[in-house]
């Protein structure tokens, strides 16, 4: 191993390139540690991580185009759309559930 990265130049896909198409900023590494491809992008301030993922193809780029700051706040909305249903369908199972329970209890004759 010849350190704990590499950073990506060229790929089959041309994955490195269309995220320069982008972002002129991002940049590819190929962490040996975690095994995995991570994006950085140089104009972040401090840590430049973006993501990762496990292999480079179209999705990697189609995650770049959806995460960018542009659409921060159209990507909160989808975020806190998402938490929401989640907890309403949490919600609903955990009702569900109650009433199975009061129900295999009833019929059995308990209480």
């Amino acid at each position: 191993m010849i350190g704990l990265y590499q950073t990506i130049k060229g790929d089959l896909f041309d994955i490195a390139r269309r995220l320069k198409e982008v972002d002129k900023d991002y940049f590819v590494v190929y962490s040996y540690r975690d095994h995995r491809y991570e994006v950085h992008n140089r104009g972040n301030k401090g840590n430049t991580f973006c993501f990762s993922a496990p292999s480079l193809d179209e999705r990697v780029v189609i995650r770049a185009r959806r995460t960018r700051r542009e659409r921060i706040a159209q990507l909160m909305r989808e975020i806190e759309a998402g938490n929401e249903n989640y907890m309403k369908n949490a919600l609903h199972q955990t009702a569900k559930n109650i009433e199975m329970g009061a129900e295999k209890v009833l019929s059995k004759g308990g209480l």
